[in-house]
């Protein structure tokens, strides 16, 4: 059944998470709540075509149903991979249309970015509980200029943050800091948990993080002991430490800074640094090193990926036109009555 056997190998062989695990088992068991208990085997696709009828009849978004409709063809695919079935039925049976695409995330505008950072966070105002103290300051900041994910920036360690030698394209020793997004666990460390392989990688610090003051956050942060950079994140649902604050992040973009689009959430960061890395001319390849995509073609391959140089070349040239970040303020003291 996909629900049982299908979903427990598929996880155990791709190293799913927990929470992917769960999601892809309730859009199983939804399927068969509509069609009924068959083998994965008997399944065809005037099944999967039927699915699909049903989840629209019963008014679903078009969003929903293709996220369901998606991650049941991932299950399918498996199953025939490991011949439990003899052909993926799902393949081909998708929500058609514009309209389909309706919720998908957009990157922040200019105007968005000024509402944000001229927010009380970074005026010296006050800031909640959930904000989490400085998570509330770093994290769109470094979400901006490193197009990495959310919780890949919540669960940083001070030993993450780290001052790397590399020789330049004349063989030249050069320095810069680096952010290293890693599972790797050293001595004393939390492992970390990434999405994939291809998340595995080294981010060159920009030189407006620096000069905000990052890295020196990150020494007092070292300094007092703390485990990870961010002390007052706490692990919510599937032990993700940037949960719940992902919630507080929104209501306060939405309440506070009013940037009211409901596609624009704070993973928005990150299409937001692939659209002005392309504005400045950024290598493909480099943006994808950067921001922990896999090789968009075999070239990245045989070159093995970029160099830490090329990676530092490529961060200079990122800017965003036009957006005057505030210099960094004392905060007002952390409140939990405030957004």
């Amino acid at each position: 059944m996909l629900d049982t056997t299908v979903i427990d190998r598929w996880a155990a062989e791709r190293k799913v998470t927990p929470k992917g695990k769960d999601t892809h088992r309730a859009v199983a068991r939804w399927f068969y709540d509509r069609i009924g208990d068959i083998s994965v085997a008997e399944i065809t696709r005037a099944h999967v075509i039927a699915f699909k009828d049903k989840l629209l009849e019963e008014g679903q978004s078009l969003a929903n149903v293709k996220m369901k409709l998606s991650r049941l063809r991932t299950l399918l695919q498996w199953a025939a991979d490991n011949d439990l079935a003899p052909s993926n039925v799902g393949h081909g049976v998708r929500i058609k249309g514009a309209a389909a695409g309706g919720s998908k995330r957009l990157p922040f505008a200019l105007a968005d970015l000024q509402a944000i950072f001229a927010g009380p966070v970074y005026t010296g105002g006050p800031r909640s509980k959930q904000g989490a103290g400085e998570a509330a300051y770093w994290l769109p900041l470094l979400a901006l200029f490193t197009g990495a994910r959310m919780e890949e920036l919540g669960q940083l360690r001070p030993s993450d943050i780290l001052r790397q030698n590399y020789p330049d394209a004349d063989g030249v020793g050069q320095s810069a800091w680096f952010i290293r997004i890693t599972t790797l666990a050293e001595d004393g460390d939390e492992a970390n948990r990434l999405k994939n392989e291809a998340s595995e990688r080294l981010v060159p610090i920009h030189s407006e993080i620096e000069g905000l003051g990052f890295i020196h956050y990150v020494n007092a942060m070292r300094k007092a002991g703390h485990p990870r950079i961010f002390p007052l994140l706490t692990p919510g649902a599937y032990n993700r430490l940037t949960g719940k604050w992902g919630q507080w992040f929104s209501r306060y973009m939405r309440d506070v800074c009013k940037v009211t689009d409901r596609r624009k959430v704070f993973h928005s960061f990150r299409h937001t640094f692939k659209h002005f890395a392309g504005h400045v001319g950024m290598i493909e390849g480099v943006q994808r090193g950067i921001m922990g995509h896999s090789p968009g073609d075999v070239a990245d391959d045989y070159r093995g990926g970029y160099t830490p140089h090329q990676l530092v070349e490529g961060m200079k040239v990122f800017k965003v036109a036009g957006l005057v970040l505030p210099r960094p303020t004392i905060a007002a003291p952390v409140h939990t009555d405030t957004p």
